[in-house]
């Protein structure tokens, strides 16, 4: 019971495509400059990828002008999960099959002693006892307290921007559609070697107690659509993780760029919504765009 009661509390998070946990988001009145949107190119429609972030407070509504009128003119809205379609007690499954480790080893047992400790400590340090994902993989423990920790700040996935136009696309019956499924999305993060989980969750510990200086500088990015501060400000933690930079990041990008690719023919205007880590940096997927011969153009309020 105690394991199945922490799944459901996680789902209700994950729920909210919660593996860019760490990005928050402020109020966002309008300003003149850049938006957090982008253009790729195309013959005979609109093709348009907004930059998300997944944890937000009702006081951070409403969006700036050019996001809502990017999700106004699009006939259809693809995000990272169709949220509209997960099935609570399918994805409760899902997590609990892939999260819990197939031999039975305990998250002490996966991290070593020794590195436990130190994550023990860093959770204590955070109030959030690490003893709750005791029957779990390092992954999910790492993916948890960067939720858990957003949760602490006063953000809430049912506040994103994901969840919010996926309530307001089922009310005004807009296509939904999704890059990824659940079990594909979790299956990067079970796929890691112990090795790179155990770093995963002691970097996230670490991130998650500096978080709360950090968020008005993401946040400040994130309002003026600053490419390159976001940049700085969501990769630095992945630069010395290179397994976990290549599942989070560039084979997911990677598979989206075939599916993005064909809604320039597709009848109708699109947008797609993606965490906005997956938008910036050398192997976003504007990039691999581009390396496709799709090229983008970022986006201001005066677009529109």
């Amino acid at each position: 019971m105690v394991v199945m009661s922490i799944v459901r509390h996680v789902v209700r998070m994950f729920s909210a495509l919660a593996l860019t946990a760490l990005l928050a988001l402020s109020s966002t009145a309008a300003t003149a400059g850049p938006l957090p949107l982008w253009e790729i190119e195309s013959a005979d429609n609109r093709v348009l990828i907004m930059g998300s972030v997944h944890f937000l407070r009702p006081s951070d509504y409403p969006l700036r002008d050019g996001l809502n009128e990017a999700y106004d003119i699009a006939d259809t809205i693809t995000m990272e999960i169709n949220m509209a379609e997960i099935d609570q007690l399918a994805m409760q499954s899902t997590i609990t099959s892939l999260a819990i480790d197939p031999d039975g080893s305990s998250l002490r047992e996966l991290m070593g002693q020794s590195a436990f400790a130190e994550a023990e400590q860093q959770a204590a340090e955070l109030k959030i006892p690490l003893a709750m994902f005791e029957t779990f993989e390092p992954w999910f423990a790492a993916l948890s307290v960067s939720q858990l920790r957003m949760v602490q700040l006063g953000f809430d996935p049912a506040w994103g921007v994901e969840a919010m136009l996926t309530r307001k696309s089922v009310k005004e019956n807009k296509t939904l559609a999704g890059l990824e499924t659940i079990a594909e999305q979790l299956g990067f993060m079970d796929g890691l070697d112990i090795p790179t989980q155990r770093k995963f969750l002691l970097q996230s510990l670490e991130d998650a107690a500096s978080v709360a200086n950090e968020v008005d500088t993401i946040v400040e990015a994130w309002k003026q659509g600053d490419a390159g501060a976001l940049e700085q400000s969501l990769l630095e933690s992945l630069e010395d993780a290179p397994q976990l930079y290549d599942a989070l990041l560039v084979r997911r990008n990677k598979n989206w760029v075939a599916p993005i690719s064909a809604l320039r023919e597709k009848p109708g205007d699109h947008l797609v919504v993606v965490g906005a880590m997956h938008l910036v940096g050398d192997d976003s997927v504007l990039a691999m765009l581009k390396d496709a011969g799709i090229k983008s153009r970022q986006l201001s309020d005066a677009d529109f």
